[in-house]
């Protein structure tokens, strides 16, 4: 069997196609540390505007670090240990770290995927702000409208007009 590897988002197709080959164990704490070793070995710029993105996704968590937003997104409920997560969560979380790194990286690639991304943490980051919401991350506090790659978008019928 030949793999072909030519960016990242085919880097992490493969690993999560076959963990096994890549990874010792198969579990989010190991997936986290495969993808921030990837990241250091691009000195740090693979996940630039990772966490700021994930950030307008949750609406909260500005002073957490990507995974524990990833696993958030996942459960939103109770704190997590990546360590000592239970192994629906953990496996649920993994299959979303791949979803999201996926599309992140798809974004990435598009001529102004990173502008949209600061664009929309520096709105989010101005509303809280402004409506007083930056010491919690209360629920009623304004969001901003989550970038999203293009191909990911999907077609509103409603705004469409055949006529």
């Amino acid at each position: 069997m030949t793999i072909t590897i030519t960016n990242y988002r085919d880097l992490f197709a493969n690993v999560r196609e076959r963990p096994r080959m890549w990874l010792i164990r198969e579990d989010f704490a190991s997936v986290v540390a495969f993808v921030e070793g990837c990241n250091q070995a691009n000195a740090r710029t693979l996940l630039t505007g990772f966490q700021q993105w994930l950030v307008t996704r949750a609406g909260c968590l500005n002073n957490h670090v990507w995974w524990s937003i990833v696993a958030h997104l996942t459960e939103p409920v109770g704190p997590k240990n990546i360590r000592d997560m239970d192994p629906d969560l953990d496996a649920r979380s993994v299959e979303a770290l791949f979803d999201l790194l996926d599309e992140f990286l798809e974004l990435c690639d598009e001529h102004d995927g990173l502008n949209r991304i600061f664009a929309a943490h520096e709105q989010w980051r101005r509303l809280r702000e402004q409506n007083g919401c930056n010491a919690t991350d209360a629920t009623t506090c304004p969001t901003v409208a989550w970038p999203r790659a293009a191909s990911r978008i999907q077609p509103n019928p409603a705004l469409d007009n055949d006529h």
